[in-house]
């Protein structure tokens, strides 16, 4: 897909030289990642205290044996 915007070119470099990648192209796939990855995480931590969870957690960590993460 093409498109074209007129950006904040001061913002862009710092932004881009704050980037891994070496082309414009990449860099705004990395940035349309990071922001979709973001909004997902917003969506997980709305649901913190919202879930109820019935287990043993001493079972549970019983089950991993000693030692595991």
């Amino acid at each position: 897909m093409f498109t074209s915007v007129d950006l904040d070119k001061d913002l862009f470099m710092k932004a881009w030289n704050l980037s891994p990648t070496t082309t414009k192209k990449a860099f705004f796939e990395e940035l349309l990642r990071l922001y979709v990855r973001l909004h997902e995480q917003a969506e997980v931590r709305s649901l913190r205290g919202k879930l109820v969870w019935n287990g043993d957690l001493s079972q549970v960590r019983g089950e991993r044996g000693a030692g595991s993460r």
